[in-house]
């Protein structure tokens, strides 16, 4: 199953969201962010991480199982992928 398709699943069953979905869900865009971030230099990745993202993840690991936790974790993909397809442009040129 797809990111994406979990998203959707979460947010179908948000009033009672299935735990070990969320918990691949998290774990698969925590990997993601880290498989990209491990070929980066540490300079480089304020560039490509969200705003206060480590803030957000603290919020969003005290508060599992949450609406707004699974809100903010699609939130924080989002933006790091287009942090990071901005960066991989501007690294090109």
């Amino acid at each position: 199953m797809t990111i994406e398709e979990m998203y959707q699943k979460l947010l179908e069953e948000a009033r009672n969201p299935d735990h070990e979905m969320y918990d691949a869900y998290r774990s698969a865009i925590i990997s993601d962010i880290d498989e990209v971030l491990e070929d980066m230099s540490k300079e480089a990745h304020d560039a490509v991480l969200p705003f206060n993202f480590k803030e957000r993840m603290d919020y969003i690991l005290s508060r599992p199982y949450q609406y707004h936790s699974i809100i903010q974790l699609k939130a924080l993909h989002d933006e790091f992928r287009k942090k990071y397809a901005s960066y991989r442009i501007r690294k090109r040129t």
